[in-house]
């Protein structure tokens, strides 16, 4: 009896630890699936990203030959005084510069970002973790 329930056993545990490798075989393919669909997506990010700087780049470039241009013949066939092309240029010049101050900083803000990728909730909880912990290291400096 007790040699065959060892049989038994040892037959058991050979079974399962077949069952054990056949399924590893099956992680390991579903792993490099999954690394596989993660590498396509990142292609297709950087393809995307790429595109993107492409044509905000030449748009700029067009922007800023459009702007000079019009700079360039607005003061050189206008039939104003140099004193009154001088203060259109201040005033040009400060409206480009507050605007793109303005863009800049509508166009980069945090919360926004945060919004964009939905990770405001992500920050709410970073921030209530930390709470507790600087209060803590408050107390010990006082």
């Amino acid at each position: 009896m007790g040699k065959t329930l060892w049989t038994f056993l040892l037959l058991w545990g050979g079974s399962v630890i077949k069952r054990l490798q056949a399924n590893q075989g099956d992680h390991l393919e579903l792993t490099r699936l999954k690394m596989s669909l993660m590498y396509v997506r990142g292609i297709k990010t950087f393809r995307l990203l790429f595109m993107s700087l492409w044509g905000m780049g030449i748009c700029m470039v067009f922007l800023l030959m459009g702007l000079v241009l019009f700079h360039a013949t607005l003061f050189l066939y206008s039939p104003w005084s140099m004193e009154t092309k001088m203060l259109v240029g201040f005033l040009c010049s400060a409206f480009y510069l507050l605007g793109t101050l303005l863009l800049f900083s509508k166009i980069f803000a945090q919360d926004k970002w945060l919004r964009i990728f939905h990770a405001e909730g992500i920050m709410e909880h970073l921030k209530e973790e930390v709470s507790p912990a600087e209060e803590g290291s408050e107390k010990m400096v006082h």
